[in-house]
């Protein structure tokens, strides 16, 4: 089938092992590195579909350019994230219905391959993968 939206009990099932793995993110602070959090795997979804590194700097400079326009810089604009996490969710649903590639399949599959991880939260309550023998997370 096409793509498909994460039914509300997937999504559940993520927020549990995110906390589960000792995540979180209870302040206003912790809404930047989990962002940047983001941007790691989008850049790895853009380097997947076959993005080039200079497409890559050049969408993020223009996004970049775009914020500054509007705001000051480093400002948290609370009004403007739940606006920005719905231009992701529907481009991803886009992306995922385009491509063939069913969110809740490789979301539930993918969940189980990171049950099998080991996990360490950063000062933000972002999980980053530890690896054989490694105290810190691996960033």
């Amino acid at each position: 089938t096409k793509g498909s939206p994460m039914n509300k009990q997937l999504a559940t099932r993520v927020i549990a092992w995110h906390t589960d793995n000792g995540g979180f993110c209870s302040t206003y602070s912790d809404y930047q590195t989990h962002a940047l959090r983001l941007l790691h795997e989008a850049t790895g979804l853009c380097l997947a579909c076959g993005a080039t590194q200079e497409q890559i700097f050049e969408v993020g400079s223009d996004e970049i350019n775009k914020h500054a326009e509007r705001y000051a810089s480093g400002e948290i604009v609370f009004e403007g994230i739940g606006e920005e996490i719905a231009d992701v969710a529907i481009l991803l649903e886009v992306l995922a219905y385009y491509t063939n590639n069913p969110i809740d399949l490789h979301v539930d599959t993918k969940l189980d391959v990171l049950h099998n991880r080991l996990w360490t939260a950063d000062a933000h309550g972002v999980l980053w993968r530890r690896k054989d023998g490694d105290e810190e997370a691996a960033q």
